[in-house]
């Protein structure tokens, strides 16, 4: 579980850009990964159809975390993380929409396809170094090396309340 509140660390927040997808090709050069990245919708769909019957996903944690439930999620081809994936959810969505505080082993496609008043925003993308507290927590349930990792995040709303999805694209993703 993240050790911090906020998924992007206290120190690195004024300096994070995040990027809208039309500018990743500036900044990565892996047209593999890059095509990853660009994934429309939730990568539950593709990650499952890519891994076939290794697929596998795993909740870390889904509990009260300070003034928010939090949910973290790897998903895997075999024990291979492809994924790090943490949702974030403000106390008073919670109170409108308990049904978020308790996915379970569901995948957060299937739990918000049950709910037509869902929305979520356009992506933006940002390459975060290793202090930021996500991409400790991704590389540590990965283990891997310190290094930066490429994070997509994206608004929800479930009839107007708020919150957050962050997905750390490991490197080897779509390789098993």
């Amino acid at each position: 579980m993240a050790a911090s509140g906020n998924p992007i660390s206290e120190a690195s927040t004024t300096s994070t850009l995040w990027l809208p997808g039309s500018a990743l090709h500036c900044y990565e050069s892996s047209l593999r990964l890059r095509d990853w990245l660009l994934t429309p919708g939730l990568l539950t769909e593709r990650i499952r159809s890519a891994a076939g019957d290794r697929f596998s996903m795993r909740v870390l944690c889904e509990n009260a975390h300070g003034d928010e439930h939090l949910r973290e999620i790897v998903m895997c081809c075999e024990l291979r993380i492809w994924l790090f994936a943490q949702t974030r959810i403000p106390s008073n969505t919670l109170l409108l929409h308990p049904w978020l505080g308790h996915i379970g082993n569901n995948t957060l496609g299937a739990a918000l396809a049950k709910h037509s008043d869902t929305t979520r925003s356009d992506f933006s993308y940002s390459r975060l170094l290793p202090d930021t507290q996500i991409i400790a927590d991704a590389l540590r349930h990965s283990a891997l090396p310190s290094q930066a990792l490429w994070v997509r995040r994206s608004e929800f709303s479930v009839a107007r309340a708020p919150f957050s999805l962050y997905e750390v694209f490991i490197p080897t993703i779509g390789e098993c």
